[in-house]
């Protein structure tokens, strides 16, 4: 008998540690994403570089880099691009896969 009290405890434990105590679900109903679904995230990481250099990974694959000049809800504007300085790109938000961003000088 103990070692079947023993599997029942184990098989609990392990139940619980996978997710199926409800604690565990109302934590993940908590959280936000940053993910291509939701716009916002983009938006506001490219806010945040207003006036500074980024690199724009593009959901095409492409880059497009240079200052960050204005952002809303459906564009960003991208001035002094990186070896085309007297030209600027206007790029719609729905099509930034990724903001790259230099947090350090080395």
């Amino acid at each position: 008998m103990s070692v079947r009290r023993s599997l029942s405890a184990a098989v609990l434990t392990l139940a619980l540690a996978l997710g199926a105590g409800v604690p565990v679900a109302s934590v993940h109903a908590q959280q936000s994403e940053a993910s291509a679904a939701n716009p916002g995230s983009i938006r506001q990481a490219l806010e945040q570089q207003l006036g500074k250099r980024a690199k724009l990974k593009l959901v095409s694959g492409q880059d497009v880099e240079g200052k960050v000049a204005e952002v809303n809800n459906e564009v960003v504007i991208v001035s002094e691009l990186t070896g085309m300085e007297f030209f600027g790109a206007t790029v719609r938000l729905d099509q930034v896969a990724a903001v790259i961003v230099r947090t350090s000088t080395p």
